[in-house]
């Protein structure tokens, strides 16, 4: 039997506590022998400006999915970042993922008229530009691991494939039309989940440090901040049960509809932004009178959806989205504020009043992962902010 090519990734330990990330023990070098995909909305932050964040928002999800798909599993490395993913693979098994990205950069271009950077650089390259990326996995539930990362790689990597120049080497710029089966799991279903504290916020940290010792004493630092303001994981979640409400309108289905059929005409869209409006009716009746049926227990399934969101990520940069008070706020911001102009840190900072929920459904009962960002922007209007105030200290 052939070696698995991801062996090396299933066999991490997974770290039991999110705080773990600031550990850089925990982390294992990824493999000469495997590549970084960076991926990301072109002018994500004019098409957040023209009303777009939805839709830049499921764009970065559906290149997951699609990735996920084309290689039959999901217990891959990756983050999520609002507007773009980074994903991490063996070289061996990038031709099996290339028709998935450029079926998805089709699907940005017809489906949402967003063009979709795709890079694709090895780990060697890493290396010998003196950069590093190590990979750990998290746990998120009794079902799911998520990867963190750790070193300067995956950063040095998107800049690299956002240069003009620099990255047209590593770039794909190619596009494929999608097939039935490219973006099968992904819905987008929920309306805007309200917060239950009155503010949603999308935030980014990243640690100013010559080193991994001050990188850890201030990720470190700005964990056990965050815990002395929110208090355990529930107090923080943004996603509550009781606020998670189907959509009902037919236009909240057209993002879903746009991803699944780019390439069909008029008729053929509104067929199945029906039919999935018709899903939707139907999955809220089971939910709400808690049907159990061979797909699923329904009476669990909110439950389920708030336990498997990814809602706080690491790689090098700390990317949360809270559910705050107006004070938990102006508290949080006032300490970074302080910790910024002392040079330790930049942070940036989207508030909105709802989140946003992008689902990947690999089986109802259980196997289903749910992206969240805020609403208005989040992650990729805080990243531009976190951008500018780095700016200021490097």
């Amino acid at each position: 039997m052939p070696a698995d090519p991801y062996a090396f990734y299933a066999a991490l330990p997974v770290c039991p506590s999110f705080a773990d990330v600031t550990r850089p023990e925990v982390y294992q070098a990824l493999p000469d022998d495997w590549v970084v995909i960076i991926g990301d909305v072109e002018g994500s932050t004019a098409a957040i400006a023209r009303g777009q964040y939805k839709d830049v928002n499921l764009v970065g999800s559906s290149l997951l999915i699609a990735s996920f798909n084309a290689l039959g599993r999901s217990d891959l490395p990756f983050i999520f970042g609002g507007d773009g993913a980074t994903l991490a693979l063996p070289e061996a098994e990038l031709s099996r993922a290339r028709p998935a990205f450029l079926a998805t950069r089709r699907m940005a271009r017809d489906g949402f008229d967003l063009g979709l950077r795709i890079g694709v650089v090895s780990m060697r390259d890493i290396r010998a530009a003196g950069h590093d990326a190590r990979v750990a996995r998290v746990r998120l539930s009794d079902r799911f691991s998520l990867a963190a990362f750790w070193g300067g790689g995956l950063g040095w990597a998107e800049k690299t494939v956002k240069d003009p120049l620099a990255g047209a080497r590593y770039r794909i710029e190619e596009y494929a039309a999608p097939t039935a089966e490219t973006f099968v799991g992904l819905e987008c279903r929920w309306r805007g989940v309200p917060s239950i504290k009155g503010e949603t916020l999308a935030l980014l940290v990243q640690a100013v440090a010559p080193n991994d010792a001050g990188r850890v004493r201030i990720f470190t630092e700005v964990v056990k901040k965050l815990r002395e303001i929110f208090g355990d994981s529930a107090g923080e979640h943004p996603i509550a049960e009781n606020q998670l409400q189907i959509a009902e309108n037919l236009s909240e289905y057209d993002g879903e509809t746009k991803v699944h059929r780019s390439q069909a005409g008029p008729l053929r869209r509104a067929l199945f932004r029906f039919y999935i409006r018709l899903e939707g009716i139907i999955g809220d009746w089971l939910m709400r009178h808690r049907i159990m049926t061979l797909p699923a227990d329904w009476g669990s399934y909110k439950k389920d959806l708030v336990n498997h969101s990814d809602y706080r990520k690491f790689d090098g940069v700390l990317r949360m989205v809270l559910s705050a008070t107006e004070a938990q706020r102006a508290e949080l911001v006032a300490w970074l504020e302080q910790r910024y102009r002392a040079g330790e840190l930049a942070y940036g900072l989207h508030i909105s009043k709802e989140a946003l929920v992008t689902c990947l459904i690999f089986e109802r009962e259980g196997g289903h992962l749910h992206f969240i960002d805020g609403a208005g922007g989040g992650y990729a209007l805080a990243a531009a902010e976190l951008k500018e105030r780095l700016a200021k200290l490097l």
